[in-house]
């Protein structure tokens, strides 16, 4: 029964080899430019069967990092989960009140899990991975004192930069520049 720590002591869960919530899969995710996409794979095939989630934020990081390394069942599975928390009551605690920080998760898996937004060193990253179930994810950010609106949808992203000087970005690692007011579609 879930959550296993008000149901059984930590010992008993430790025996197992169980963890509460991501731990080095956050880490792969906060520092992930430090990481291989192979060492990522790795860690996540390692710890994801161990790890129980007992924390509402943990969810989300699997999430993120599963679209990463390309499982999307996976990936959508946990955003599910994140999104979901208090409406299916996973913890047993909604009760108490909401999950804010869940909240939070699910605009994380969003935009740095489907979206594969990245900030590294000041550069903006994407690589997205739009689900299959969906259509499109359109948002917009703030990003160095500039606005940028980001459509993606099968096969294709565009980014239109709404204010702000021009800026570099990288889409799967490519250098794309925005220019004020101008559209730029990329596969």
């Amino acid at each position: 029964e879930i959550p296993l720590v008000r149901n059984w002591h930590p010992l008993v869960i430790w025996r197992y080899q169980l963890i509460k919530q991501a731990d080095v899969i956050l880490l792969m995710f906060l520092s992930g430019d430090q990481f291989t996409l192979e060492e990522k794979k790795a860690n996540y095939d390692f710890y994801e069967p161990r790890t129980i989630h007992d924390s509402s934020l943990s969810p989300a990081i699997y999430s993120i990092i599963a679209s990463e390394i390309g499982y999307e069942v996976d990936a959508y599975k946990y955003f599910m989960r994140t999104a979901r928390i208090d409406l299916d009551d996973y913890n047993g605690n909604t009760y108490q009140g909401l999950h804010t920080a869940g909240m939070a998760g699910s605009w994380l898996a969003l935009i740095q899990g489907f979206a594969g937004m990245r900030n590294y060193a000041g550069k903006l990253f994407f690589s997205p991975r739009l689900p299959d179930k969906w259509e499109r994810l359109e948002f917009k950010i703030k990003f160095q004192k500039r606005i940028i609106k980001i459509v993606i949808t099968k096969g294709k992203t565009e980014y239109k930069l709404i204010s702000g000087d021009e800026l570099k970005i990288f889409h799967n690692n490519n250098e794309v520049l925005l220019k004020p007011g101008e559209s730029i579609q990329v596969s």
